[in-house]
């Protein structure tokens, strides 16, 4: 078959799972494998919106009861995720990721000495259930004589949590907080050989972002593309070719039933999950979601799979209003689209909503 620009928008939006009811906070995510989450609010939201009719307050519990982390499984970048997802991501990547930090290591001092004090310092500090905010650790951190300061705290928790020592756990009133992750969410299974955690992570792109390309894969994974089409061949029958490159499950979800407009967050996955993004965001308006280059992916509106603009949000006493700023003048049945879409916010905040376009 030959997949049109909608039939793949269409389709990605159904893998999504975005405003597909159904499915719990933890569920959603596990449908994904992973969600990009390098801001807590942004990726709250991301799950949310995965999972209509949950609340805010829903996602935070799944965070506190362990059923979800924050980590860097892949490409120095926070994801969220369910706990053996991690460290299945983790088996194939830490080794990867920790090689292409090392220059910064030397640059920053940190050598072996320095880590294992860190360490040390991280388990003591945390052992017995104990979470902490991140300049809580840096506190024990200075108290064994390791200064944080110009990035060497950030790094040296990127790389424990390499070692998957450490992991983003439980809410905090800011933030969240930092946990020993085997002691915080021990495996439930263990970690499959390569080739078997190989397919596994393919199968977990293609099943929350296909159809989608192996270069794609190979983009979001940041795994050599040899491993891609290892996952590939590993996968067999489960895996279909839709032509022109493009991979989906062989099971998946039909595309009728989702709503026509979506208010995502920052850094959503329907747009960050692939290397090429054309078919959902038209080049002439990348600058518009991404200002100055500076690698910030704003909140963009979406009507039938096409981003259309961005958004924003400012909170009230009373409600909460999101304003949408469209790259184009939009038609009446888009920005009723739209306006549903932040109904759905609304039921998210548990607050009311006023809706305007700019």
């Amino acid at each position: 078959m030959r997949v049109t620009p909608a039939q793949l928008r269409a389709m990605r939006l159904a893998a999504q799972g975005i405003a597909v009811p159904g499915l719990g906070p933890t569920a959603a995510v596990d449908r994904m494998l992973a969600v990009q989450g390098q801001d807590l609010g942004q990726v709250t939201w991301a799950i949310g919106v995965r999972s209509p009719g949950s609340t805010r307050d829903d996602v935070r519990a799944a965070f506190d009861r362990g059923e979800l982390v924050r980590s860097w499984p892949m490409r120095g970048t926070l994801h969220a995720m369910r706990p053996d997802d991690l460290r299945l991501l983790l088996s194939l990547t830490a080794e990867r990721t920790v090689r292409s930090i090392a220059r910064r290591a030397t640059e920053l001092g940190i050598d072996d000495a320095l880590l294992g004090r860190a360490r040390d310092a991280t388990v003591g500090a945390l052992s017995g259930n104990r979470s902490l905010v991140r300049d809580e650790l840096f506190d024990a951190h200075r108290a064994a004589g390791i200064d944080p300061t110009a990035g060497r705290g950030y790094h040296l928790l990127l790389r424990l949590a390499q070692e998957g020592l450490v992991a983003w756990g439980p809410t905090a009133r800011v933030g969240q907080g930092l946990v020993l992750f085997d002691e915080w969410a021990p495996a439930v299974e263990a970690v499959p050989d390569r080739d078997e955690a190989l397919r596994r992570v393919l199968v977990g792109y293609l099943r929350g972002r296909g159809p989608a390309t192996e270069a794609d894969a190979a983009s979001w994974t940041k795994l050599p593309l040899g491993d891609v089409r290892r996952a590939r061949a590993a996968a067999g029958d489960v895996v279909e070719d839709l032509g022109d490159g493009l991979l989906a499950l062989a099971d998946r979800p039909m595309t009728g039933g989702v709503p026509t407009g979506h208010l995502l967050p920052g850094f959503d996955e329907f747009l960050l999950g692939y290397a090429d993004r054309s078919a959902q965001l038209p080049a002439e308006h990348a600058d518009r979601v991404v200002p100055g280059a500076n690698g910030v992916f704003l909140p963009m509106a979406v009507v039938r799979g096409r981003v259309v603009g961005t958004w924003t949000r400012t909170e009230r006493s009373r409600d909460v209003r999101v304003t949408v700023t469209p790259f184009v003048p939009l038609d009446a049945a888009a920005v009723r689209s739209l306006a549903s879409a932040a109904d759905r916010h609304g039921t998210f905040l548990g607050t009311p909503v006023s809706f305007s376009v700019a």
